[in-house]
């Protein structure tokens, strides 16, 4: 068939020929559907770029997913439907990076004023790094899971199966050794 009839077929016929593996047929789904996508992404997450990043990311996906998508009963709300997923966890992802980097630079801040500014904030963080990989285990993992990847403590208490109470203590105790070991510097 031509070119010219693929922009013309409707979303079923389209998606069909796409789990026949016809590229001219995902070609004529990106064309058809790759701005709308991106205005919809861009939208939701404020960010050109990121909202570029998904959209190609759910095209990639489409593709690859290819020869599994015959259960799909309307193209655009899959594509829709994977734009709103992909959006929400963008915006997670960044909402936790951006919660963690505050965290780590007030207490990087913090700390290099009560080391009398000796380190860098890169030397501190480096030293951060070593002082956590000297504590026990268990105290390591909750942690880390606590200031690098920002779970709440009754999360941790959960996947950890301690309690809250305990998630605390320990959160505390490390923070009590490095302002002590870092006072000492």
């Amino acid at each position: 068939m031509p070119d010219k009839d693929y922009n013309l077929f409707s979303d079923e016929l389209l998606l069909k020929l796409l789990v026949e593996d016809d590229k001219k047929a995902y070609n004529e789904i990106y064309n058809r559907y790759w701005e709308q996508l991106f205005l919809y992404v861009a939208k939701a997450i404020t960010d050109r770029e990121g909202a570029k990043d998904i959209v190609q990311e759910i095209f990639i996906s489409l593709w690859v997913r290819r020869l599994n998508l015959a259960a799909i009963s309307s193209l655009k709300a899959y594509l829709f439907s994977a734009g709103r997923y992909k959006g929400l966890s963008y915006i997670r992802e960044n909402i936790s990076k951006k919660k963690y980097l505050q965290s780590m630079a007030l207490y990087i801040d913090l700390a290099t004023h009560s080391v009398h500014d000796k380190y860098t904030a890169k030397e501190l963080s480096n030293l951060i790094d070593k002082e956590i990989e000297k504590l026990p285990s268990k105290m390591k993992e909750v942690f880390i899971l606590s200031r690098k990847e920002d779970h709440s403590y009754k999360w941790i208490a959960e996947n950890l199966m301690i309690s809250d109470k305990t998630v605390k203590k320990q959160v505390s105790n490390v923070l009590k050794k490095f302002k002590l070991r870092f006072a000492a510097k």
